[in-house]
């Protein structure tokens, strides 16, 4: 089992812990912001696995903190209760009775019977058995894509996982036909990326020339575009396999099904929830790989002795075990969503420190991930401890934990399965010397700059590269 150096190792804190206000506060509030994930690593060094903070201003009043938290217990504690701790948003929520406010209103925001109701009605596009039938369209989409790379050129590989993943989720959620998908896959990733610009975020007036302004007016020109599509899929239901068609049909025990605004909520979010951790989970699988050149002489035994350079087919996927392992070390150690958070809805005890109704509470998925009693040598990419290990729920949480973890697991894994294994028995890629390799999180943890890799034919001449940026942090690259 590893062993911290000293100063880093965590405080063994008997005394509940105590609130961080003002001065003391400030510099996780600026970390935070600027990185989570080192913030909170910094904090639980400092903290041990409970950081209080409270308000910076000396005149404000504690009714509501901020809790970072770390660790299966808390984890269990926050994700396993989501009556107590409810979701919050992390897109901007838009003013009363705006497109906006619609968008973001999908499975990820509602609560209790309203949850419990369109959780129902959501689940069965991406049960095991329909998720099974999405298969070859899977394939054709990645066939399609990869028919344009060419052995020489380099690529940016985030680039590429996102068109990747943008197409994938577009026609299994929209439509196959790529005209129809991609054009609301698009509007749905600008979106998304709109809401996350600071210009945004530090300006949020309905003013024309500001950002917000031009998010406000993108979200009422994409809810046309998605009621359109509704529209056509209530008038024509015949023959349409799309996860929207499916939810348009959708009925509860009661025959009910879902109104125009929930199906414009949910739409978005799903698409977004299926994108975004695609795309961040392809490419960091695919930067492992090249940056550890025995694993992918392992891995390619394995595709060649399963596939023979063929697509996989559906039946074939459970025969290719360590791609299985590559990918949830993968996810391990680079999570794709690095925290949640939630809301408290009454007063709670932490830690042994009562925690005021309305604060907000962030468990790191990250952090836990690099617990080194949970996984010995936390920063080395070992796919086969997976042969060994059977972390619970809230020890290995890629997905979320507890009853709103992600219902799109099965769909995301079957995804980065075919994806991963038709591009390696294809291309070899090596990530160029010296490129710049940090994290950004926005909802996702992803490639804060592209990533550029050569494209090879695949010769298992693999070679690790020396690289830059922070990823050192995070992953052992020896």
């Amino acid at each position: 089992m590893q062993v911290l150096p000293a100063a880093e190792k965590i405080p063994d804190i008997a005394a509940p812990p105590r609130l961080l206000r003002g001065a003391e506060a400030v510099p996780y509030y600026i970390g935070f912001f600027r990185d989570p994930i080192a913030c909170m690593r910094d904090a639980r060094r400092r903290n041990g696995d409970l950081t209080i903070l409270g308000p910076v201003l000396p005149h404000e009043e504690n009714r509501r903190l901020n809790v970072l938290s770390v660790g299966p217990a808390y984890n269990r504690q926050v994700l396993g209760d989501p009556e107590l701790f409810r979701t919050t948003g992390q897109t901007l929520r838009g003013p009363d009775n705006s497109a906006q406010r619609r968008l973001r209103f999908g499975l990820t925001r509602m609560q209790g019977a309203q949850h419990k109701q369109q959780r129902k009605l959501v689940m069965p596009p991406f049960h095991k058995k329909a998720v099974e039938g999405y298969h070859d369209l899977m394939i054709k989409t990645a066939e399609t894509l990869l028919n344009d790379w060419r052995a020489g050129t380099v690529r940016n590989l985030y680039r590429e996982m996102r068109n990747v993943a943008l197409r994938l989720a577009s026609t299994v959620l929209f439509s196959p036909d790529p005209r129809e998908s991609l054009k609301v896959g698009s509007m749905v990733e600008e979106w998304l990326r709109r809401n996350f610009a600071a210009s945004v975020w530090l300006f949020p007036f309905d003013l024309p020339g500001t950002a917000y302004y031009s998010l406000l007016r993108h979200a009422e020109r994409l809810e046309k575009v998605i009621l359109a599509m509704i529209d056509q899929r209530r008038k024509n239901p015949e023959g349409r396999t799309d996860v929207l068609s499916i939810l348009v049909q959708a009925r509860d025990d009661e025959n009910h099904g879902m109104t125009d605004m929930e199906l414009v909520g949910q739409a978005a979010i799903l698409f977004g929830a299926s994108y975004e951790t695609t795309a961040s989970t392809l490419t960091w699988t695919l930067f492992l790989l090249a940056q550890h050149p025995q694993i992918s002489r392992d891995l390619m035994d394995e595709l060649d002795g399963v596939l023979a350079g063929s697509p996989p087919r559906y039946d074939q996927l459970p025969q290719l075990p360590l791609l299985e392992r590559v990918i949830k070390e993968s996810m391990r150690i680079l999570a794709p969503v690095p925290y949640t958070i939630r809301s408290a809805t009454a007063d709670v005890e932490m830690g042994g420190y009562k925690v005021p109704k309305n604060s907000r509470v962030i468990c790191s998925h990250f952090l836990t991930h690099h617990q080194p009693d949970l996984y010995p040598e936390p920063e080395k990419f070992l796919p086969d401890r997976w042969l060994t290990i059977d972390p619970s729920p809230y020890e290995y949480m890629p997905f979320s934990a507890g009853p709103r973890a992600c219902i799109g697991a099965s769909f995301a894994m079957q995804a980065m399965k075919i994806s991963i294994s038709m591009i390696l028995q294809r291309f070899r890629l090596q990530v160029v010397r010296g490129a710049k390799v940090e994290r950004v999180v926005r909802v996702t943890m992803s490639p804060r700059y592209d990533i550029p890799v050569g494209i090879f034919g695949q010769d298992r001449n693999f070679t690790r590269s020396d690289v830059r940026g922070n990823i050192h942090e995070m992953v052992e690259m020896k």
